[in-house]
């Protein structure tokens, strides 16, 4: 979609979007700029659209940093391609309304990401890092194929944590700050990473690969497997990978309408990581490798052999899934016998999932608000900070959130996470207004006359 002119009245259309470090705001590059949003109590705080900066320019990738006023991202101006392009990110601060910096690749830029000591550049075939105060650059690391710009950053570590994908197809490099004796390559997955993330504090690490079935969490000290994740038989691409504050829970979506939920507990990550590697590591930065929370937990009965279709679901094909997956939990249970099953019937099954409204089976939205360009896969996630609630940044124009129960048995099965409400945060009319929580919103009468006393009041849409 073309990027519309200052005072235009074409449609904007999204081109990327993401949350920022701790989960509070999130950020959407489009056609004619970027706009930033409060998650709690979905609130429009930016709009840098058609100014003069933006003048017919599109922000193809952006980044936020924190909550502070200041913005990494890559532009296409349509008037002055020396402006910007898709070599080049700008740092742009909001304050002064003005970008402050700017860092050249010689390819196109794939990903960025940042904190406030370095900033992550991510071509296909290399990574940059500088530092973040005066732009030195720091590193110069060669990757296998990054189509996506695959680049995580852990948002508190000390010293700062860096994932990206090794050289190799399906390895992954973690990087422990600019000394190399820390720093390790593991293989994650036979088929190339399509997705990672780090946790808070760069203990955990989350990998799919292009397949998209299996998700898998290692301990990033040392590349040990702790989980396999069953997401679905069926293959999708992986747009989010997300873990909980406490680390206890994992969130993925994919190119699917169905979101899952997975419960992190240490007795099922010890049975795994004894099958596989041996004894864990006694240094654990997180929770989900600490004491269990609940050692009698099983692994949830998931999607199986068929994922659920909207308008029905075959009782024959439910019931197998149903008894095959509960013989296999029972029989999983047993060392002598997990050795030899196949991993499908020893993978953990999602502890929760939510089919997302008005997306049909194949993952397509009833509406989408994606240009062409866009480089947004699928939904993006975020827990809530304190209760069990997640919410789903989608590429429709609505952020929905929903809830699922803490003292679930999983020995019954996915629980189906409860509904709790839906915001339209985005449309592609470029007059589109985020109506605040506590906006007034206009109403005419609708009475059977003109001021009639006694009619409803009706809203303006």
């Amino acid at each position: 979609a073309p990027t519309p002119s200052a005072g235009s009245a074409e449609n904007v259309y999204l081109l990327s979007y993401g949350f920022n470090q701790d989960y509070s705001c999130f950020v959407c590059g489009t056609t004619a700029g970027f706009r930033v949003y409060r998650l709690e109590k979905v609130e429009e705080v930016v709009r840098r659209e058609n100014s003069a900066a933006f003048h017919r320019r599109s922000v193809v990738l952006v980044s936020m940093l924190n909550q502070t006023a200041h913005f990494a991202m890559v532009t296409v101006s349509d008037e002055d391609p020396s402006t910007g392009g898709f070599n080049k990110v700008l740092l742009w601060n909001e304050k002064y309304k003005k970008f402050a910096g700017e860092l050249r690749a010689k390819t196109e830029v794939k990903g960025v990401t940042w904190r406030r000591d370095i900033i992550v550049m991510a071509c296909e075939y290399f990574t940059y890092v500088y530092t973040a105060d005066n732009f030195r650059i720091l590193l110069h690391l060669t990757t296998n194929a990054n189509p996506k710009g695959l680049c995580a950053i852990a948002a508190a570590s000390e010293p700062w944590i860096l994932c990206i994908p090794g050289q190799s197809m399906g390895s992954v490099r973690v990087q422990v700050g600019q000394d190399d004796r820390a720093t390790h390559v593991f293989e994650a997955h036979q088929s190339a990473v399509a997705a990672f993330t780090l946790n808070a504090s760069g203990s955990l690490i989350a990998t799919a690969s292009e397949k998209g079935t299996v998700v898998k969490v290692f301990q990033r000290s040392d590349g040990q497997l702790l989980y396999r994740l069953r997401r679905s038989a069926r293959p999708a691409s992986i747009a989010c990978l997300t873990f909980r504050h406490d680390d206890r829970f994992l969130a993925v979506s994919s190119s699917s309408f169905t979101v899952h939920i997975f419960k992190l507990d240490p007795a099922t990550a010890r049975q795994q990581g004894d099958d596989r590697s041996g004894e864990m590591s006694p240094s654990n930065a997180s929770p989900a490798l600490g004491p269990a929370a609940d050692p009698h937990d099983l692994p949830s009965r998931g999607d199986s052999f068929t994922e659920h279709h909207r308008g029905g679901v075959n009782p024959i094909a439910t019931t197998l899934q149903n008894v095959v997956t509960q013989l296999a939990s029972q029989a999983a249970a047993v060392p002598a016998v997990r050795g030899v099953m196949p991993n499908y019937f020893v993978d953990l099954r999602s502890f929760a999932q939510f089919r997302i409204p008005d997306v049909d089976s194949n993952g397509q939205p009833s509406v989408d608000a994606r240009s062409r360009e866009a480089r947004i896969h699928g939904p993006q996630l975020a827990f809530h900070k304190t209760d069990s609630r997640l919410f789903i940044l989608h590429y429709n124009g609505m952020l929905y959130e929903c809830s699922f129960r803490l003292d679930h048995d999983p020995s019954m099965g996915t629980q189906d996470c409860g509904f709790v409400g839906a915001t339209t945060w985005f449309a592609t009319r470029p007059d589109f207004k985020l109506q605040g929580p506590n906006a007034r919103v206009q109403t005419v009468a609708g009475g059977v006359e003109e001021d009639d006393p006694d009619g409803e009041e009706w809203q303006l849409l």
